[in-house]
């Protein structure tokens, strides 16, 4: 799950009330397991999810069976299949808003970045690797900006892990394990090392020294 800038709307504007959540409440509870993703639906029916003071973001949550959401708040629930797609991209627009829209007419404001990535991945190979998944996200990420790109990475859930660089540095590839509990510096560094988490976690800029 991630939390990315969008526009605002009225209707997801920051408000107090028996149904409503902000969307970090629900950043809290997807990630802690509090609410199921396969219960999500019809969690979503029954609640408002609404932006936290002074900011406007949505998400996407990437499920076990193939199921992806796309949370933005004030807009409708969208997922994997009523997208009727194989596979769903996010950057800095309201998707749902454009739903109806054809890709080459879409130029909102991040709708570059998103054409760029979706027409990279729908011209994939059947076997599509993390690897593969790296070097699509070193073409698309922002180098340049108020912005940069500070983290890319790729989840691999049947292997509960995750495949990252830092500060758009493709070379130096970061694997982290779930089930281990450990960040192994996969390639590109001088010597093999691995780090283990603790629930202090880990500051970029600690990861920046090897």
């Amino acid at each position: 799950m991630n939390l990315q800038m969008v526009d605002p709307n009225e209707e997801g504007r920051y408000r107090r009330g028996k149904n409503c959540v902000h969307i970090m409440r629900l950043f809290d509870e997807v990630l802690s397991g509090k609410v199921d993703t396969s219960a999500l639906p019809a969690y979503l029916r029954e609640k408002e999810i609404v932006n936290v003071p002074d900011y406007s973001v949505h998400s996407l949550i990437a499920a076990p069976n193939q199921m992806s959401y796309i949370v933005e708040p004030g807009r409708q629930l969208l997922d994997s299949n009523v997208a009727k797609t194989d596979c769903m991209v996010l950057t800095n627009f309201s998707v749902i808003d454009h739903l109806d829209q054809d890709l080459e007419t879409l130029d909102e404001p991040g709708s570059e970045r998103y054409k760029k990535i979706y027409s990279e991945i729908q011209n994939r190979d059947a076997e599509f690797s993390a690897e593969e998944g790296l070097n699509i996200l070193r073409k698309i990420a922002q180098k340049e900006g108020n912005y940069p790109t500070q983290l890319s990475l790729i989840f691999c859930p049947e292997e509960n892990t995750v495949y990252f660089t830092i500060n758009r540095d493709f070379n130096k590839k970061f694997q982290f394990s779930f089930l281990e509990n450990k960040i192994k510096l996969m390639s590109g560094f001088e010597k093999e090392s691995e780090i283990l988490l603790t629930k202090k976690g880990i500051l970029l800029s600690e990861l920046e020294l090897f």
